[in-house]
């Protein structure tokens, strides 16, 4: 009897609980996913990638955590609901031994029905991240549909944990339960959380005091090493937690007193549906609300590591970039032996010179401290000002398509120097420049002669840091060269293979920017850290950030997860107040409201519920991708403003839509199914 009476239940449970088998089936396709990533052959052979799987590892843990809690937590509410059901087994006479056991096949049953197309969805799923994140880490993608043994194994392992523990719990509560506590369990008051406005007041303070402390460590970083971020998460969770323990709680009792804004519009039922949610969840919310913020964080800081890594790749114009320091090299064999590997659209062999002036140099550094930056390393390179003679600066701005026109002062009897910067310096560039006249051996530079398209001058190496000063050809006879570069376009995107032949065929080192040694002729360091040329490019350096997409797939990983187990909390405790929700709409009914005023009341509660976690999530979010944003521009950039000066305003708008995207599938989901249950509840007039 009882395995007839598992089957039935679990497909009763089946249609009632839609949703949470969407979510469970969601997160099975997530982990496969991500595990299918983990053994991927295609990942395992990128360089610098032995720390994406034990992230991926790491992240999956802290996910098996997450939904393992939620799904326990979501197994007791189904439990609670059902306590009736479970109090009529133990009035036939069915010992609480069976009925754990009867619990624990209907859980094997639901779990198989949400395992089995998780994997179908997360194969498919694997191949549409593999599409994303090998060229995202600079290899090629080949579709390809293999099953995955080990990661199949390792996500049974991962769902199974989940839900015995889950199930371990579930059976403990059984076995303890008496029939009086079954019977009484759906019909317990609803009391607050906290009584008294003093002891809520108080604990708003204290809340408000953790938040301003979260911050506090986000922003100072006292401790280092990364603890900050784990103390100041915490402290905002334990702020959004008494916020819902007190806020709330006290706003429905000041709107109670209100009688002229209460009975008002029908606002009565919308304002019973808030103060019961209150009431009885108020605690849910608070997790809730932290699990919201922490996946729109995630989404947040993940977006921030893709478009600064795309905007540190892009900086660098040249697809392949060979270095010499200190003197003019010949790269001729070097070009030779590319081209038959690479088909390139043009080359062009120049240097940048120096001598002994500073007074560029040191406008350079004032400029970038008065922007309140000033933290950026300093190579020996460029201790003085930097130089670029005429002729070489026309033909890499004609290489690169860019248009530019000649200065009016200059004419073949008199040329003139001009200066090429960054966005960020040209004002402190013109400002200087037009204080007095000045001059280079000779040579005028007028402040209208001050260019600040693209050109490769944002990272060591490459057209000056910060700016150049172009000058007439004879005015570098007398400069040291300071290095010398061939640079080349490609016809197309290179992969890492390609890098790594190129390097081997010319004798080239990679040129490694987070690997530099002192200089042995005066202060700063030099990331030439080895003897011969050097090898550099936009796709070198794409190799070399390799560790921030990685870091962006985890943390999206993360987010998804945190989203969706949140959202089907939400979903599944509105769907499951659905007895509640039919008795109000036949007593309004019956009290003369008509059918559309009934269903938009329903609206106003269904979106009422699934707003109030938000605001304070996303207050909390927000501020939290904003210093993260900022702490990663000025730590991965030399100069300000490297990503423009709306770049965290799109970066706080593209993390909301990617989250109202999953949420509101969500929410219409539970909106059919509220209005689908309506419907069958109001009578037709």
């Amino acid at each position: 009897m009882l395995k007839h009476l598992s089957l039935r239940n679990a497909r009763r449970q089946a249609g009632e609980y839609a949703l949470y088998f969407i979510t469970l089936t969601c997160i099975v396709s997530f982990l496969y996913a991500f595990n299918t990533l983990l053994f991927s052959d295609s990942v395992k052979a990128l360089p610098d990638m032995e720390v994406l799987p034990y992230m991926i590892v790491a992240a999956s843990v802290l996910i098996i955590l997450i939904t393992g809690r939620i799904i326990s937590y979501m197994a007791g509410y189904m439990l609670k609901r059902r306590s009736r059901e479970f109090g009529i087994y133990m009035l036939c006479g069915i010992p609480n031994r069976d009925i754990a056991t009867l619990l624990s096949r209907e859980t094997a049953l639901l779990g198989m029905l949400s395992f089995l197309p998780g994997m179908l969805l997360g194969a498919l799923l694997s191949q549409l991240l593999e599409a994303v994140v090998l060229p995202m880490l600079g290899s090629r993608y080949r579709l390809r549909f293999p099953f995955s043994l080990p990661g199949s194994g390792l996500t049974l392992a991962y769902f199974s944990l989940m839900l015995l523990s889950s199930l371990a719990k579930n059976r403990r509560w059984i076995r303890r339960v008496t029939l009086y506590d079954l019977l009484a369990a759906d019909r317990k008051a609803e009391t607050f959380p906290l009584s008294g406005n003093a002891l809520r007041a108080g604990l708003f303070l204290l809340s408000l005091a953790m938040g301003g402390a979260g911050f506090w460590f986000l922003m100072a970083l006292p401790i280092g090493s990364g603890f900050d971020f784990l103390v100041g998460t915490g402290l905002l969770a334990a702020f959004l937690f008494g916020f819902f323990q007190s806020i709330p709680a006290f706003l429905a009792t000041l709107l109670a007193g209100r009688d002229s804004w209460k009975y008002r519009r029908h606002r009565l039922a919308v304002f019973r549906g808030f103060t019961a949610r209150i009431r009885s969840t108020s605690t849910a919310l608070g997790m809730l609300s932290t699990l919201f913020a922490l996946a729109l964080a995630f989404y947040g800081i993940g977006i921030s590591f893709s478009q600064v890594t795309d905007k540190m790749v892009n900086m660098n114009l040249w697809d392949i970039q060979l270095l010499h320091p200190g003197e003019l090299w010949d790269f001729t064999s070097c070009e030779e032996a590319i081209a038959r590997m690479v088909p390139l659209e043009a080359s062009y062999t120049y240097a940048i010179y120096t001598d002994q002036e500073t007074a560029l140099t040191d406008l350079r550094q004032r400029a970038s401290e008065e922007l309140g930056y000033s933290g950026n390393p300093m190579y020996r390179e460029f201790f003085h000002d930097t130089y670029m003679k005429q002729s070489d600066y026309w033909r890499l701005q004609e290489l690169l398509g860019v248009e530019l026109e000649t200065p009016e002062d200059a004419s073949p009897d008199m040329p003139v120097c001009y200066v090429h910067c960054l966005p960020s310096l040209a004002d402190s560039f013109r400002e200087y420049l037009s204080q007095a006249k000045r001059s280079y051996a000779g040579y005028p530079i007028s402040p209208d002669d001050v260019f600040t398209e693209d050109f490769c001058q944002s990272d060591i190496y490459g057209n000056g840091l910060g700016y150049i000063l172009v000058v007439p050809d004879e005015a570098v006879e007398s400069c040291r060269v300071l290095y010398s570069q061939c640079v080349m376009l490609a016809e197309r995107p290179l992969a890492h293979e390609e890098l790594d032949e190129i390097a081997d065929a010319c004798g080239l080192t990679r040129l490694r920017r987070n690997t530099v040694r002192s200089s042995s002729d005066g202060p700063g360091a030099t990331a030439f850290a080895a003897e011969g040329a050097y090898l550099s490019g936009k796709w070198v350096d794409k190799d070399f950030l390799n560790y921030l997409p990685a870091l962006a797939i985890c943390l999206f990983y993360l987010a998804l997860v945190l989203e969706i187990t949140g959202a089907a909390i939400l979903a599944t405790q509105l769907l499951g107040d659905r007895d509640k929700r039919r008795r109000q709409d036949l007593l309004l009914s019956q009290l003369g409201m008509e059918p559309r005023q009934v269903r938009r009341l329903g609206r106003w509660q269904t979106g009422l519920f699934f707003l109030l976690p938000l605001p304070p999530a996303f207050a909390v979010s927000s501020a939290y991708v904003i210093l993260c944003g900022t702490r990663l521009e000025h730590g991965l950039f030399y100069f300000p403003s490297a990503m423009g000066p709306m770049w965290l305003i799109w970066l706080l708008v593209r993390s909301l839509l990617v989250f109202g995207l999953l949420y509101g599938i969500y929410y219409a989901a539970a909106r059919i199914s509220d209005k689908g249950e309506k419907s069958l509840t109001l009578p037709r007039k």
